[in-house]
């Protein structure tokens, strides 16, 4: 737990190691959503794939690097797996969110972000499901999360802004305003913002 922000300490029900192949971001994303790692984590990779792929133009217009080579690093089946094709994080999780209406929490001593789904407000989705992975080993390891109860949210990734969102997704932010202020109050040294798309 020593790699995980102290602010979750308190909140953390469970930790799931995965397997260390260069694929457990992915790994940690499966056994969040309740699939199984070893068959699973490659569904995963070609879901963000094919989320990334059918909406190319909007993507290219939200992530200001190059968005071919995040393409490229998702174009990978098979154990071990290359660094070059390891899981990019926020990018990986703007996908995750979007294509299956999920709020996402990645944790990291080096700054925690939450992302929330771009194109769904949260009366779309039915039920509010929170995925959250951790890199931990000096910051070359996923593991999955299990945070529980009135936990405080990181701060939204700059990605998620009013150019890239729907009018309805704009409904995240009002709902969870306590616990994203919670963690801003707790961890104030994290408060602080860049626009990623100036």
């Amino acid at each position: 737990m020593g790699d995980i922000p102290k602010v979750f300490h308190p909140y953390i029900a469970n930790i799931q190691n995965v397997k260390g192949d260069g694929n457990c971001g992915f790994r940690a994303l499966v056994v969040c959503l309740g699939l199984d790692e070893e068959t699973s984590y490659e569904y995963i990779r070609q879901q963000m794939r094919e989320q990334l792929q059918n909406r190319y133009h909007i993507y290219s217009t939200i992530f200001v690097g190059d968005v071919g080579s995040l393409y490229q690093s998702l174009c990978f089946f098979g154990s071990p797996c290359p660094v070059q094709h390891w899981m990019k994080m926020p990018e990986a999780g703007v996908l995750i969110a979007n294509k299956f209406g999920v709020i996402v929490h990645c944790l990291s001593m080096s700054g925690s972000t939450t992302i929330f789904p771009f194109w769904s407000g949260p009366e779309e989705v039915p039920h509010h499901r929170a995925l959250t992975i951790a890199l931990v080993n000096d910051e070359s390891h996923y593991v999955m999360v299990e945070l529980q109860g009135w936990y405080p949210m990181p701060l939204i990734t700059p990605y998620w802004n009013f150019r890239n969102i729907s009018l309805s997704a704009t409904g995240w932010e009002p709902m969870y305003r306590l616990r994203l202020e919670l963690f801003t109050r707790l961890c104030p040294h994290e408060s602080g913002f860049v626009d990623l798309g100036d």
